[in-house]
C-alpha cells in the first residue's frame, strides 16, 4: 500500500475510533498517543482532539447535564404508532382496505449506525435510574453543537410536543426502528424529510426536561427500546 494512501486509512480510522471513544462512561486514558498525532494533522482532526480533552477534563461539570427527571415517552409511542412503526409488521394483503402499519420502503437496514454528535461525554446510562428504566443514553457537550443522523432514513416527527423532551427529531430507518434526538436547541430537517447517515438534523440544547445542553438518544425497534450502545460503533481505545 503506498504511504499516502495508508496514511489516510489510518486518519479515518483514527477519526472513528476516537469519535467512539469520546462517548465512554469511563473518561480515563482511552485516548491513544498514535490516534492524537494522526489526527491532529488536520483541522477538523485537531478540532476533535480539542473537544475531546475539554470534556475529558471538564467531566465533573458535563456529567451533571442530563435528563431533570424520567421521561414520559406516551406522546412518543403515539407518534410511532401513527407512523406504523410496528415490530415484525407484514404488508396488508389489501393495503387500500387495510388499517394497519404503514409500510416503509427500507424493510430492513443492514448498515451501521454512527454515534450522533462528534463528540461530548455520557452523563447518564441506558437502564435503571431513579428507581425506573432510562430508555436512552444522556450525552452532555456544548451548547449548540452539531448533531447527526446516526444512519440514513426519513423524518417522522420534527418539533416540540413530546412532553419532556424538547425539540426532537425522530428518524425511521426501516419497518420498525427508529433513532429519537431530544432536548435540541433548533431542528434543521423537517417532517417526511429525507436524511443521510452523519447528515446535520439539529444543534445541541437543554429544552424539555433537562439540566443543562445535552442530547437524549434513543434506539427503538418498534415500541421497544434498545441500549443504544449495543448498535454504536466501540472505541478500540
Amino acid at each position: 500500500m503506498a504511504n499516502p494512501l495508508r496514511k489516510l486509512l489510518l486518519l479515518c480510522a483514527a477519526s472513528a475510533a476516537l469519535a467512539g471513544a469520546a462517548f465512554a462512561s469511563n473518561t480515563g486514558d482511552i485516548l491513544q498517543k498514535g490516534a492524537k498525532e494522526l489526527l491532529k494533522q488536520t483541522p477538523n482532526g485537531r478540532k476533535l482532539v480539542a473537544s475531546f480533552e475539554r470534556y475529558k477534563k471538564l467531566a465533573h461539570i458535563f456529567k451533571k447535564y442530563h435528563d431533570s427527571k424520567t421521561l414520559d415517552d406516551s406522546d412518543l409511542l403515539a407518534v410511532l404508532k401513527e407512523a406504523g412503526v410496528v415490530k415484525g409488521a407484514k404488508p396488508a394483503k389489501n393495503p387500500k382496505a387495510a388499517k394497519g402499519p404503514k409500510l416503509f420502503p427500507v424493510p430492513k437496514y443492514a448498515g451501521k449506525y454512527r454515534w450522533p454528535m462528534d463528540a461530548g461525554l455520557v452523563s447518564s446510562e441506558f437502564g435503571p435510574r431513579w428507581g425506573k428504566q432510562h430508555q436512552g443514553l444522556d450525552i452532555a457537550a456544548d451548547m449548540g453543537v452539531p448533531v447527526h443522523a446516526s444512519a440514513a432514513g426519513e423524518v417522522i416527527y420534527s418539533g416540540s410536543n413530546i412532553t419532556g423532551y424538547g425539540n426532537v427529531v425522530i428518524l425511521r430507518h426501516d419497518q420498525d426502528t427508529t433513532t429519537t434526538y431530544a432536548h435540541n436547541k433548533a431542528l434543521k430537517v423537517k417532517l417526511g424529510e429525507k436524511v443521510a447517515a452523519g447528515q446535520l438534523i439539529a444543534l445541541l440544547g437543554s429544552t424539555g426536561h433537562s439540566t443543562g445542553p445535552h442530547l437524549h438518544f434513543e434506539f427503538r425497534a418498534g415500541n421497544v427500546p434498545v441500549n443504544p450502545r449495543t448498535k454504536l460503533p466501540k472505541s478500540s481505545f
